[in-house]
């Protein structure tokens, strides 16, 4: 599913500095604390928001002074303060909202702004004189300030307890240089009970962050499963998560895919194992596959509470629902190159008896690859479905059709008890008529219409509802992918393939037109590691 910038987690960056034991990794505090704020980024602009609030409102608690303290007061001193703090401040929400630094920079400048703002709050207090009678002010609202901060930034224990410290020794510090400066002295009892309450906070911050640290880093070890670590939500369905990970030994980044144990109890148990089965059987099948515009997999395991997971590999691009909804439709030249890398993968399926059953859009993936560019992916295998073991395929609830609606082949949305590979024909028309035309066969406002209009309803051609020419070899070949009757459509996805590559006036697509696409059009630098990455990261849907 696509995980666009902004819905998702921010990546937090490579996983550095393991110390192995059994295959166990041990994790710095310093990583930790920069995965917490990468994940809980916001955090810093919640408590930068609430500085700046605090700022604005300092002139008006200001002007309800008693009048001979307002009239002592020193406004250029406040006024140059209060502007560079609130500048200061507005430039810390910039940063964090365009995610220009990386989360162990973005914890050092949240450190440095702790500083900031603890050195505007000395100045203005410093600022007020002490009258004669006044013994006891109260406790500095550094105070607050520092636990506040302690609480909502999360930091490496000594780091934390560094930077609290620094923040606390502002009061002071700030008070020596107003003094030099021609300010008043203060007895040093009345200080000493003003200030001192701050420096017991470096105490409390290294307490909190090391105890925020050390269940950090127990769910780190929660999301370990094999060789591979967790550290990036991609997508989560009723039953399953896909992660973003990290192979702790090859440094290579793949896509793992987790059925979740805790949601299995709460299933009937012949639902549960139906579940486990198709879990199982989706990478099975995908394992056996060895074309290149299939997804490749590269584990599979069972994790230490009972769930299953595979990894696979991590791809970056777009799928073909989301090409579509993005750039609208697409040319003809390039629908056909797609398809015939589609067509590759499907035969091979067929070839090893496997039916896909679930060829549409959203499963259909397009990247840059190496050097390769709008290299097409088949993803999710999950409703699999193999033509010489019939047990295996019994694996929907009594009575519901397996499959997408919008894509769905009449034979199967009849429930016919015999179905063959050329339902992946037809669901692969469905997908051209999609990247032709950028609407659905079908549009229909329920699946349930939707499924009656696949078995009752004759499709118009792609070329009367496309906003772009397209050759007429192609519109007749889609509309007879998309035949009621098997029969009718073409007999394999090879043959398919080459009545793709024979129709013709068909304009080319190349190989040059589709890197110069590519670097208009998807190529982004990564926010956090400056690698390139695509604008969109997918991997197989979680579907349960």
């Amino acid at each position: 599913m696509d995980a666009p910038r902004g819905t998702l987690a921010p990546a937090v960056g490579r996983i550095a500095g393991r110390e192995g034991d059994a295959g166990r990794s041990r994790l710095s505090n310093a990583t930790l604390a920069a995965e917490l704020v990468g994940r809980n980024h916001v955090q810093l602009s919640w408590i930068a928001v609430a500085a700046l609030a605090g700022l604005i409102t300092i002139p008006f608690f200001a002007g309800m002074l008693q009048r001979e303290v307002a009239d002592a007061l020193d406004t250029r001193l406040i006024r140059v303060t209060l502007i560079t703090a609130v500048l200061i401040t507005l430039a810390v929400i910039l940063i964090e909202r365009l995610g220009w630094f990386k989360p162990m920079a973005l914890l050092r400048v949240g450190l440095l702004y702790q500083l900031v703002i603890a050195a505007t709050i000395a100045v203005f207090e410093n600022a007020i004189p002490w009258q004669p009678d006044e013994y006891v002010r109260g406790t500095s609202a550094i105070t607050l300030w520092l636990v506040s901060f302690a609480l909502l930034v999360p930091a490496p224990p000594l780091m934390a307890a560094f930077y609290c410290f620094a923040g606390a020794a502002t009061g002071p510090f700030v008070y020596f240089l107003l003094t030099h400066a021609g300010y008043p002295d203060v007895d040093p009892s009345r200080l000493t009970v003003h200030y001192a309450p701050c420096f017991l906070i470096p105490i409390v911050s290294a307490l909190v962050n090391s105890r925020a640290l050390r269940m950090e880093r127990l769910a780190a070890r929660a999301r370990e499963l094999g060789s591979y670590e967790l550290y990036e939500p991609l997508n989560q369905g009723g039953m399953g998560e896909v992660w973003r990970a990290r192979h702790r030994f090859l440094k290579r980044d793949a896509a793992v895919k987790v059925i979740r144990p805790d949601v299995l109890l709460l299933q009937p148990g012949r639902t549960a194992d139906s579940l486990r089965k198709r879990f199982e059987q989706e990478a099975l099948a995908i394992a056996q596959l060895q074309s290149p515009h299939t997804v490749a997999i590269h584990d599979f395991g069972l994790t230490e509470d009972g769930g299953f997971y595979y990894a696979m590999e991590l791809l970056d691009g777009y799928t073909l629902q989301t090409l579509v909804e993005r750039f609208g439709p697409q040319p003809p030249g390039r629908v056909v190159h797609i398809l015939t890398q589609a067509c590759a993968s499907l035969e091979e399926a067929h070839q090893r008896g496997m039916i896909h059953r679930d060829v549409k859009p959203n499963n259909l993936f397009l990247c840059h690859l190496g050097t390769s560019f709008d290299f097409c992916k088949l993803l999710d295998f999950g409703l699999v479905k193999h033509i010489l073991q019939q047990d295996q395929s019994q694996m929907t609830a009594s009575g519901a059709i397996a499959g997408t609606p919008a894509c769905l082949a009449p034979e199967v949305a009849a429930g016919a008890p015999a179905i063959d590979h050329r339902v992946d024909l037809y669901g692969l028309g469905c997908v051209a008529y999609w990247l032709l035309s950028g609407q659905p066969v079908f549009d229909e406002p329920h699946p349930t219409a939707m499924i009656v209009a696949h078995l009752q309803k004759h499709p118009l051609p792609p070329s009367q509802r496309a906003g772009i020419p397209i050759p007429p070899d192609l519109d007749n070949l889609i509309l007879r992918l998309l035949a009621k009757e098997p029969d009718a459509r073409p007999g394999s996805a090879a043959e398919l393939s080459g009545l793709l590559r024979q129709c013709r006036d068909l304009p080319p697509w190349t190989p040059a037109d589709a890197e110069r696409w590519w670097h208009a059009h998807a190529i982004l630098p990564h926010p956090h590691t400056g690698t390139q990455a695509h604008a969109t990261l997918h991997v197989a849907e979680s579907r349960q």
